[in-house]
């Protein structure tokens, strides 16, 4: 069983399956610990009927689609509007759902191997004891990787979704291999310390690095899972009896964990501490994450029994599914089982149900058995402890895909196998199982040298893994301009992936380069669409690539780019502003442009790409014609409209519409007054101004004193500005108006004078009926005093 274990270990160190090459490794690997360690027991038929049922319902996807009554209405649609004469297998990827089956061939294999080993005590603890250390050890490598990118081989598989930590793609399956390498290691201590072992202080020490690497990563699942996982092993397995003592234990677990993780400086801490003060989190965590999985079961009820097809959620789910998310790609619904009910339906979901019932009622009792050996309790407790490891990883399917990865997969696996008690399996395997399994080996390690072999770009198979060599080939033949060559490729990469949406959007750049005719380009962008009809990045980026062949036709995607951004209107004007910004160079493009505004928000922004001249006039006139009654706009659109037109358009004709429409004027009174002072009507512009100028009120005094006084003071510190401010007010109140502005005509003149004083000297002069340095004032005031 040991082997088994450094299968799972080297297997996740080499990157966990997500490259071809590794999962080409992985699989020589568990093909090889088949031929030299096959099943010794034979398992229950509930055991291998659910097994062999398991790996015949993908099959079922190769069958013709006229057995089952006939392609859905949406093949039709993509056949009829688009041409694309998908295979008329159940699968409508029927190349995806055979390289799917393979992979589901060699884990279901690798399973039914781990649950027939019916190792010994000692088999179980060496093999419990290598997980633990293995864990720990990834664990220990997933820092240094996350700390300097060292493991290069972690990082060229699959695209990472979010964060990278370890050789998964996903944080949080890291996270959560790491909690379970901490139950282990504790198992592990207990173990060796009940046996008085010297290996007990090795565990105790080793438990320390998975359990670290928690709080060094961001996923607050790890945590979650590490909180259950604990628990139950302290009341279940490390301790004896006493249900209070259990509960205060775990409690008590639970506590400092909690308490670790929350005052944690690290990622960590600052995700629960913004969760428990309700600050904003991803998007994928929270609501999303229900709607996705209420939408996956709306459409698992249309298919319950067959479902979709193995390995069609990320071409099929966009094209049945009626979630209005224009930013997100879906590549899975976060859920293992619900991933299994899509694909697979209930001919797939029940018999793994049946299997997992079988296999908790066959770990044995969870209590000290009144009947039970002393040499029966250390056997019982590390099965119980793999039980409880392999329960978390099941739990943590419910929420994530952690068991689609294979090197995921096989640990659980394997934890499941070791949960077993021997004495449930009573009948030997005998010779005929055993040779059964060594060909299954050889078959398992063939199908691993073609995945190696598609890794490393020897050969290219008709299945998927091979289009990520045949588009690294299409790219080599780009970079060397044989555009001819690489639509050959392309060709037949969509061949092996009909619903790849991806696969049509190069194809059709690579007729644009070779200067086919548009409307054949046309019709695979069109079609890249269709596959996608939510997604609103293609079509953005369609739109940009027809600017360098034919302009006109940006339009179209771009068109298609905002309706499917019209859920959202603030990304929506966003994405209209990045066009305007590509597009308006091409003066043909901007009538159109300006048809895609369907907003007033969005009409405004035209204006505001457009530049002074006769265009601003010209789509002035548009929104005004469109907007006869300005008054009626928000605030905000009409501050944006005059300032535009002041720095922009006629002013002349923006100060005859203020001045017949007086409930205009608070949002383009500057313009007016800017062009009532160039015509030398200072007092008309010095009273529009002063409407919504508003004095503020009279400072705070510092001291009452006399007039003579405060002007003694100011003359001898003549840069005292309270002083000042106080002599002005007063020579302001006794009348002397005259004298207030001398000593403010001071004041103002001062380093860093307050805007009010400005203002004030501009009303002292209008009062003194100097309406033109009253307007001049004024000026400098509304230059200060811009929030106005």
């Amino acid at each position: 069983m040991v082997l088994l274990a450094c299968v799972v270990i080297t297997g996740i160190l080499l990157g966990a399956g997500r490259s071809t090459w590794s999962l080409g490794v992985i699989s020589c690997m568990a093909g090889l610990a088949m031929i030299c360690a096959p099943p010794k027991a034979r398992l229950p038929k509930i055991a291998s009927l659910s097994l062999l049922m398991v790996m015949a319902v993908p099959l079922l996807g190769l069958l013709p689609v006229s057995w089952f009554g006939g392609p859905a209405d949406w093949r039709s649609k993509l056949t009829e509007s688009w041409s694309l004469y998908l295979p008329q297998t159940l699968s409508p990827d029927p190349h995806g759902t055979f390289e799917c089956w393979l992979v589901m061939m060699v884990m279901l294999l690798w399973l039914w191997t781990c649950l027939g080993q019916k190792g010994s005590d000692d088999g179980r603890r060496w093999c419990i004891y290598t997980l633990a250390f293995g864990g720990a050890l990834v664990a220990a490598l997933s820092w240094i990787d996350y700390s300097s990118g060292s493991i290069a081989w972690w990082s060229d598989g699959e695209p990472n979704y979010g964060d990278r930590f370890g050789p998964f793609s996903n944080r949080n399956h890291s996270s959560s291999l790491s909690a379970i390498s901490t139950i282990l290691c504790a198992a592990s201590a207990y173990d060796a310390y009940r046996r008085r072992s010297k290996l007990s202080w090795f565990f105790a020490i080793l438990f320390w690095v998975p359990f670290s690497s928690i709080f060094v990563n961001t996923s607050r699942g790890g945590l979650g899972l590490l909180f259950m996982g604990l628990i139950a092993w302290v009341t279940t397995v490390a301790m004896k009896k006493g249900f209070v003592r259990k509960i205060a234990v775990g409690a008590a677990v639970l506590l400092v964990v909690a308490s670790v993780a929350t005052v944690s400086s690290g990622r960590l801490g600052s995700r629960l501490r913004a969760m428990m003060f309700e600050q904003q989190v991803s998007p994928l965590t929270s609501s999303l994450r229900f709607d996705l999985a209420k939408e996956t079961l709306a459409l698992v009820t249309t298919r319950p029994l067959l479902g979709q097809g193995f390995d069609t959620f990320v071409p099929v789910f966009p094209l049945v599914s009626n979630m209005e998310m224009s930013r997100y790609r879906f590549m899975h619904p976060e859920s293992d089982l619900l991933l299994l009910l899509f694909e697979g339906g209930l001919l797939a979901t029940v018999p793994c149900v049946v299997l997992l019932f079988w296999i908790g009622r066959s770990t044995g009792g969870w209590g000290q058995a009144i009947h039970e050996k002393s040499h029966e309790r250390p056997g019982r407790r590390l099965r119980q402890a793999a039980a409880i490891a392999a329960a978390m990883a099941l739990v943590h399917s419910i929420f994530d895909v952690p068991n689609h990865g294979v090197g995921y997969g096989l640990s659980t696996a394997l934890l499941l196998g070791l949960s077993i008690r021997p004495r449930r399996l009573k009948v030997p395997g005998g010779w005929i199982q055993a040779w059964a399994f060594r060909l299954a080996g050889v078959a398992v390690i063939a199908v691993g040298i073609m995945w190696w072999g598609i890794g490393t770009s020897r050969w290219t198979p008709e299945v998927p893994t091979a289009n990520r060599v045949l588009r690294d080939r299409i790219s080599t033949e780009v970079k060397g301009g044989r555009y001819r060559e690489a639509l050959m490729l392309s060709n037949r990469t969509i061949q092996i992936a009909p619903l790849d949406y991806k696969l049509y959007y190069l194809r059709a750049q690579l007729l644009l380069l070779l200067r086919q005719e548009p409307e054949r380009a046309l019709l695979d962008f069109g079609r890249s669409r269709a596959l996608e009809p939510r997604y609103a990045n293609t079509c953005y980026k369609e739109g940009e690539y027809w600017l360098g062949f034919v302009p006109e036709l940006a339009m179209i995607p771009w068109r298609e780019c905002l309706r499917r951004r019209s859920i959202d209107p603030a990304l929506m004007k966003q994405t209209y502003a990045s066009m305007l910004g590509k597009a308006m160079v091409f003066p043909e493009l901007k009538p159109p442009l300006w048809g895609l505004a369907e907003s007033t928000e969005m009409q405004l922004t035209f204006l505001m790409y457009t530049r002074k001249g006769e265009d601003w006039e010209k789509y002035l006139a548009k929104f005004l014609e469109a907007h006869p009654k300005l008054e009626i706009l928000e605030s905000k659109d009409l501050r944006l409209l005059m300032r535009q037109w002041h720095q922009k358009g006629d002013r002349h004709a923006l100060v005859q519409l203020l001045e017949e429409n007086p409930s205009l004027q608070s949002y383009g009174w500057r313009t007016m007054c800017a062009e009532l002072a160039l015509e030398g009507r200072y007092e008309e512009a010095y009273f529009v101004a002063s409407k919504f100028m508003k004095r503020q009120d009279r400072p705070m005094r510092i001291e009452s004193n006399s007039i003579q006084r405060l002007e003694r003071i100011f003359v001898f510190n003549s840069s005292d500005m309270r002083s000042g401010i106080e002599l002005y007010y007063a020579k302001r109140a006794s009348g002397d108006l005259k004298g207030a502005r001398a000593t403010a005509e001071k004041v103002v003149a001062l380093p860093d004078a307050p805007a009010y004083m400005k203002l004030e000297l501009a009303y002292l002069h209008a009062e003194l009926m100097d309406f033109r340095r009253a307007w001049e004032m004024m000026e400098l005031a509304m230059l200060a005093i811009q929030d106005v």
